[in-house]
């Protein structure tokens, strides 16, 4: 089967990328397929050679708080780095990064921002594993 673009940045969006914990995605190379596995359900593949895949948000590593923090100081105004900051003391700041309707913090407008910078991370991670699959299957 092949893999699809889509399949692949679901997977990295989606990736605890915490194998003893919540599990993690992976690449099985002779397979040449994503699978899902963690310690407490191991799958069969996980004793044929793979690699895991990155993750855009591993857990405990608040990678994506710490994103987030970083682009609203450089692209809005510090009144409304302050109502974030709140919002985000309150409620936490995996909610300040989503939609207000989903009961999150942002706008629309501010959402669709912080979104593109999102989908150019999960794109660029998307394109390393492709990469390395091409390497690999070229060494094959």
């Amino acid at each position: 089967m092949t893999i699809t673009d889509r399949m692949l940045t679901g997977a990295i969006a989606n990736n605890p990328a915490n194998y003893a914990g919540d599990g993690e995605w992976r690449y099985s190379i002779p397979h040449r397929t994503l699978y899902f596995t963690k310690a407490s359900e191991p799958d069969p593949r996980d004793a044929e050679p793979y690699f895991a895949l990155p993750s855009l948000n591993p857990d405990g590593s608040q990678r994506m708080e710490h994103a987030f923090r970083q682009f609203i100081k450089r692209r809005w105004p510090p009144s409304r780095q302050r109502e974030l900051e709140r919002f985000a003391e309150k409620r936490g700041w995996h909610l300040a990064m989503e939609l207000k309707y989903g009961g999150g913090a942002l706008e629309d407008h501010e959402a669709e921002e912080w979104q593109y910078v999102v989908n150019r991370e999960l794109q660029r991670l998307a394109a390393q594993v492709r990469a390395k699959i091409a390497e690999i299957e070229g060494g094959a």
